[in-house]
């Protein structure tokens, strides 16, 4: 036991239930100031440091697909193209960074919700083809659309593709950009589809209640919290880090590295024997 410890072992009921009071109090505060209020989404609004990042690179190299992130659902069963295109519309109404542009207002950016704002869901029917060609004009197609890129300042950041490759076999491809979506958004963009999805199949309404705050308030609840002392002894410290040469990753390859990063990059299959696989998982 620490010296701390035996000192609170040692208080009287009384003072120890007003240390309790005191410590919940101090909490209590803390909670309150870490709070994020909700502004609504009228308006302009600050981009957060995540979003604001992104944003900058878009404007080094415009046009660029890097940043898109793809996903592909195979839906397998008597699929109800309505409700469908209804479940996504309802995302999309849901979360409002996908319905968010990012433009200048002054000399800085802005990110700028829009409303009533509805997404066109693609139909792409390759049913009538062979599987051969099916299989060819799938991939083609998903690899157009994954390198497609956004204009943040007209697109919505999300767009939607079906592929309709037999009556009860489909591919929902669904492209969203990393300055309104991350790993994280997607695995809950899948569970509200699921549910929107099914009920909407069933002629129920929306079940999922309504969002506290959304991606916009928190952007500027950042931007107010994250200055003075706070932001400089951020800055202090990655200054400090970054300020001497920083090594270069050299890894041994065929090709020497490009003075222009080009981001073609491909995946190669290897098979390792199971021993090996698992002596790596522990190491």
């Amino acid at each position: 036991m620490s010296d701390f410890d035996e000192r609170i072992a040692k208080l009287s009921p009384e003072k120890r239930a007003l240390l309790e009071r005191r410590l919940m109090g101090k909490r209590a505060l803390v909670d309150k100031k870490q709070m994020i209020p909700r502004r609504g989404t009228s308006g302009s609004n600050p981009l957060s440091f995540a979003q604001q990042r992104l944003w900058i690179l878009d404007q080094l190299e415009p046009n660029s697909s890097v940043y898109n992130i793809t996903r592909a659902l195979k839906i397998e069963g008597p699929l109800d193209v309505e409700a469908l295109k209804r479940a996504i519309n309802a995302i999309v109404a849901r979360h409002a960074t996908l319905r968010t542009t990012f433009t200048f207002e002054g000399e800085s950016p802005v990110q700028v919700v829009r409303e009533n704002w509805p997404l066109e869901v693609s139909v792409v029917d390759i049913s009538e083809r062979s599987v051969s060609e099916r299989e060819i004009e799938m991939r083609h197609l998903l690899k157009e659309e994954a390198r497609r890129p956004f204009n943040l300042s007209k697109d919505l950041m999300l767009r939607a593709t079906l592929l309709r490759l037999s009556e009860e076999e489909h591919i929902l491809l669904l492209v969203m950009h990393h300055i309104a979506s991350d790993g994280w958004s997607v695995g809950i963009l899948y569970q509200e589809f699921a549910m929107l999805y099914k009920a909407f199949s069933m002629g129920q309404g929306i079940l999922l209640p309504e969002l506290l705050i959304q991606y916009a308030d928190y952007a500027h609840w950042q931007r107010q919290w994250l200055q003075g002392e706070i932001l400089d002894a951020q800055l202090s410290y990655w200054t400090e880090n970054l300020s001497s040469d920083l090594p270069v990753l050299e890894l041994p390859t065929d090709h020497p590295r490009p003075a222009v990063q080009t981001f073609r990059g491909k995946r190669h299959p290897l098979v390792l024997p199971e021993i090996l696989a698992d002596a790596l998982r522990s190491l």
